[in-house]
């Protein structure tokens, strides 16, 4: 008799696990926040010869799984500015599988403005340094706890003095 009493709440678990809200403090447990992080930028042609005012651009994320098993990502919302200036801000859904314990790219294209860009390229010749920002969320879906949103953020200064010296052009 003493086994079942011990045993009981080890039984019930299950059935306390049939019903979704009385999973999730254990699910959130047994799950770990993936990490975010904007690798690189890439233009998808010129900008100034864009059709229609708009340019593409492809943003590289880097998602890391901490678990060890698959997620999704359903969805990214982004925005981009740089000095004072919008260049891009929207949302992408798409389902992405993404693999357990790593890393995986995700490509997301978007729609860059190119009035916005060419004032902000303006802005970027005009001054010594212009502040850069892109931020977003990622939409995961986890097995029971669903949709968490998880930020990604990178910013900084460009420096033209900078492009160009990496470009191998020099002023002396």
């Amino acid at each position: 008799m003493r086994i079942v009493k011990r045993l009981l709440p080890l039984l019930a678990l299950p059935a306390l696990c049939l019903a979704p809200p009385a999973c999730r403090p254990l699910m959130k447990e047994v799950f770990q926040t993936p990490t975010v992080k904007l690798a690189d930028i890439e233009l998808a042609g010129n900008p100034f010869a864009a059709p229609g005012g708009l340019v593409g651009a492809v943003l590289a994320l880097r998602v890391t799984n901490p678990n060890s098993y698959g997620l999704t990502l359903a969805s990214v919302v982004y925005t981009a500015a740089i000095g004072s200036e919008k260049l891009a801000d929207g949302e992408r859904n798409e389902e992405i599988r993404i693999e357990p314990s790593g890393d995986t790219i995700v490509r997301v294209p978007v729609t860059l403005r190119t009035d916005a860009f060419a004032s902000a390229l303006k802005q970027v010749l005009n001054a010594r340094a212009v502040p850069y920002e892109f931020n977003g969320t990622v939409g995961v879906v986890a097995p029971l706890v669903g949709t968490v949103r998880v930020p990604f953020s990178k910013n900084g200064t460009i420096d033209p003095a900078d492009i160009l010296r990496k470009k191998g052009i020099g002023f002396n």
